[in-house]
Parts: structure tokens; sequence; C-alpha cells
């Protein structure tokens, strides 16, 4: 429920959330960098994941004010593009940890 003088603080709240989400995928794509058993792994580790959360991120921080206007009129905040994109990363984030476990 929302107090009556707390207008907009939902996309906020919201858009700090996935600054945190994508700043982990961010840490967690430079770790897999740091742990890379090669040179062209840790380039593409890089590239993909950090380069795909840093979009994320600006998106993120784009979209706040359609979200604070859609929140004042009564609409919904979910985005689901951002959802499957930030599902996406750690998916794949998740697939590089593989190949880097695996010996080759």
């Amino acid at each position: 429920m929302r107090a009556p003088g707390d207008r907009g603080a939902q996309p906020e709240r919201t858009a700090l959330a996935w600054s945190r989400t994508t700043l982990a995928l961010i840490a967690a794509g430079l770790l897999c960098v740091r742990l890379a058993p090669s040179l062209p792994g840790a380039a593409v580790a890089a590239a993909v994941v950090c380069g795909g959360a840093g979009l994320q991120l600006r998106r993120a921080r784009a979209a706040l004010p359609r979200r604070r206007r859609r929140v004042a009129a009564g609409g919904a905040v979910a985005d689901p593009v951002s959802v499957l994109l930030a599902t996406g990363l750690t998916m794949l984030l998740g697939l590089v940890g593989l190949l880097f476990a695996l010996p080759l």
C-alpha cells in the first residue's frame, strides 16, 4: 500500500533494484574475466556480459521518467524487456562459467 505523499517512489525503488542487479552482473562478469583460462575467453566474457549489463543499466535509467508518469496515472511499472534481458544475461553468465569450468 502506498502512502498518500509517496507518489512516484515505486519507480525509483525499481530503478535502484535494477541498478543493483546489473552492477552485480557486471561484477560477476569481471570475476569471470579474472578467472578465465584464456585471453580470448576473457575478452568474450567481458564484452558480452559486462557490455550487456551496462546497456541494461543505461536502459533502466532512461526508462525511469516514463515509469514515474505511468505510476502517477495509475498504470503498471513492469518492464518485461528488462526482465528478459536480465534473465538472458544471467543465463549467459552461467554458461560462460560452465565453459570456464570444463576442461578442454
